[in-house]
């Protein structure tokens, strides 16, 4: 294809693609009438995923490739012919052709055979569990996208609050200053402070604008296509305990159940297939050839056998190139589990500290600077507290705040490298799609 037509056709991809519209109808039936979407949720932002993000449909292409490998395996080998023509004279000097054919057929039976469908087999397994390893990698790549764009932007108004703030502290400390009522080392702490905020609310914009990128990476759509994109997160703030037991059950299920694990132990079965069949080829490979020749008008009738004669090599190195590779393999499957056992492990301990740390973001002060503030603005209107002691500790509730936007973030960040982890979705709208990752990718096709 034409590299124009290639970025023609990504630069006309759509949230409103009629082939988007069909599958969001036929995977979450429940919301079919709600076309176009006014808000779009993760779950359905997963099947645009699944619908456009190139790395996916790669991943689909080679399970498909890997697939036809398997007729291949199973396919006969064709016999050749050799047309033979000699031209010859006879004793009394007239010309004669004599002519044959020779057909070659390859024996094609035993342990060649069974070895070679059977790596054919075990490769398209590998390849679909490689492919389900990249659907959740870009699965994860969304989920923490859509995250950090929601807690940046919403960190970004409150870090503008601060700066507004900021500038009226200012203004008043100026004032102040030239009434003789304020020192000079107070103005200067809070032109510190204003520059601070101010480099603090430009990192958040940043950040909102990197994760918006990230996301329509993620999507696999130009970053024109989300345009004014409303995206709903009803627990966003309030990520959902797990209960112990139940998370100590999908421990173990996912020790056995991860497709990284299995592609190990696919690829270790490949390694002893290969092992088996470099084996069966130190013995020759057969050849049958039954001939046919006319010569002077004698017809003969022939039949040839021919072997290899293993007499300079009996495939030794082949074998212990074979033999290496399988211990490589067994090497690193034990090394893959070992890694699920300590990412599980960790994920789990990460995610409790994230909950305790977003339990103590919302704890004594920040319910102290929510209360100082009340009492102070009640204080303004009742005119007991002047603008200064306001703006004050409105800025000290909007730090107090910002502090929990941190602390969710801590927690959305714990709870996907947890979902990571597990190879599951936890929460959300998600859980009616899970199964979309793990099917087989005709299954997912349009």
């Amino acid at each position: 294809m034409p590299p124009e037509r290639i970025v023609a056709s990504f630069s006309d991809r759509s949230l409103n693609d009629p082939k988007l519209h069909a599958l969001l109808d036929a995977r979450l039936p429940a919301r079919a009438a709600h076309w176009p979407r006014q808000q779009w949720d993760r779950a359905d932002l997963l099947l645009a995923m699944l619908h456009f993000n190139d790395a996916i449909a790669q991943g689909r292409a080679a399970v498909q490739v890997a697939t036809a490998g398997r007729r291949t395996a199973r396919e006969r080998p064709n016999p050749s012919v050799a047309l033979l023509a000699e031209y010859a004279n006879q004793h009394d000097g007239s010309p004669l052709w004599l002519w044959g054919l020779t057909p070659d057929w390859l024996l094609d039976v035993g342990t060649k055979r069974r070895t070679r469908i059977a790596l054919a087999d075990l490769g398209a397994r590998q390849a679909q569990y490689e492919f389900t390893e990249v659907a959740w990698k870009q699965r994860g790549a969304l989920r923490r996208a859509a995250a950090e764009w929601l807690l940046a932007e919403r960190e970004g108004t409150l870090l503008e609050t601060v700066h507004a703030d900021r500038g009226a502290q200012l203004e008043m400390a100026s004032r102040r200053l030239q009434l003789g009522a304020a020192a000079r080392g107070d103005l200067d702490r809070l032109v510190g402070d204003a520059v601070l905020d101010e480099q603090r609310l430009h990192d958040a914009r940043r950040r909102a604008s990197a994760a918006r990128s990230a996301l329509d990476a993620a999507i696999g759509v130009p970053v024109a296509a989300l345009g004014s994109l409303q995206l709903d997160w009803e627990r966003l703030d309030n990520p959902p305990d797990v209960d112990e037991k139940l998370l100590q059950r999908w421990r173990e299920e996912a020790l056995l159940a991860r497709a990284d694990v299995h592609s190990a132990v696919v690829g270790y079965s490949l390694a002893e297939e290969a092992l088996r069949f470099e084996v069966a080829r130190q013995y020759p490979d057969v050849h049958i050839g039954p001939a046919y020749t006319w010569d002077h008008g004698i017809k003969r009738l022939q039949f040839n056998l021919s072997v290899a004669l293993p007499i300079l090599n009996r495939n030794a190195g082949a074998i212990g190139e074979a033999e290496a590779r399988r211990a490589l393999s067994g090497a690193k499957l034990e090394s893959v589990v070992a890694a699920a056992y300590q990412e599980i492990d960790e994920a789990i301990r990460q995610w409790r500290l994230a909950l305790a740390r977003l339990a103590q973001a919302r704890g004594p002060l920040y319910e102290a600077a929510q209360h100082i503030y009340a009492e102070t603005e009640r204080g303004f209107e009742a005119g007991a507290n002047d603008r200064t002691e306001l703006v004050a500790a409105r800025i000290a509730r909007t730090l107090a705040e910002l502090q929990v936007v941190d602390a969710v973030r801590t927690a959305q960040e714990a709870l996907a490298v947890l979902e990571d982890a597990m190879r599951r979705p936890l929460e959300g709208p998600e859980l009616d799609v899970a199964a979309t990752l793990t099917l087989p990718p005709e299954a997912k096709r349009e």
